[in-house]
């Protein structure tokens, strides 16, 4: 009997599996097809309880958000190199070291890069919305990539807010080397 449960949970699993999508339309460009990769050089997290206090550059992104409120954002900035006119970028998110609730979050681009000194009632405002991303281990899903790929912009600092979808929701990862990103397609 257990054996029969055991093999027909496998025959199961393995059926979703190979039901899930390996690409979207919206999803990111496969791996070998990125050009260049522009890590995060700086994050700043922003944070709804102490709406005026700047918690400066920090090594590791935080995003949630619990019962509505206790917003946790983060402003993430990107030095863009010269010599990428005429390229497409796109925004990708992976390797988080922490994940739960909901696991998602929304991406913005913003209206200066300037971030360092930004708290919660002081920050660039929100120019374009560019996402949304479904995290796990490893790559994000794209949920909404409705502007996750764009004309790289000139050479300069551009930066995003990431925010909470939903509430008890938590996302933070350690930059540079994990979360936003930018590919040079």
């Amino acid at each position: 009997m257990k054996s029969a449960i055991f093999s027909s949970a496998i025959a199961i699993f393995a059926t979703l599996a190979t039901a899930l999508p390996t690409e979207t339309a919206n999803n990111l460009v496969p791996r070998d097809h990125v050009k260049q990769v522009i890590n995060s050089s700086a994050v700043v997290n922003i944070r709804e309880d102490t709406p005026d206090t700047a918690l400066g550059v920090s090594g590791r992104g935080t995003v949630s958000r619990t019962d509505g409120k206790h917003n946790f954002q983060a402003l993430v900035k990107f030095d863009i190199p010269d010599g990428l006119t005429g390229s497409k970028c796109q925004l990708a998110f992976a390797y988080p070291s922490l994940f739960d609730g909901t696991s998602q979050i929304q991406v913005f681009s913003i209206g200066d890069a300037n971030i360092e000194n930004a708290t919660f009632n002081k920050r660039p405002f929100r120019d374009q919305f560019k996402g949304t991303f479904h995290v796990g281990w490893g790559e994000a899903t794209v949920v909404d990539g409705s502007g996750l790929t764009f004309d790289c912009p000139v050479k300069g600092a551009k930066a995003y807010e990431v925010v909470s979808v939903g509430d008890n929701n938590d996302v933070i990862w350690d930059a540079p080397w994990g979360g936003l990103r930018v590919n040079v397609l």
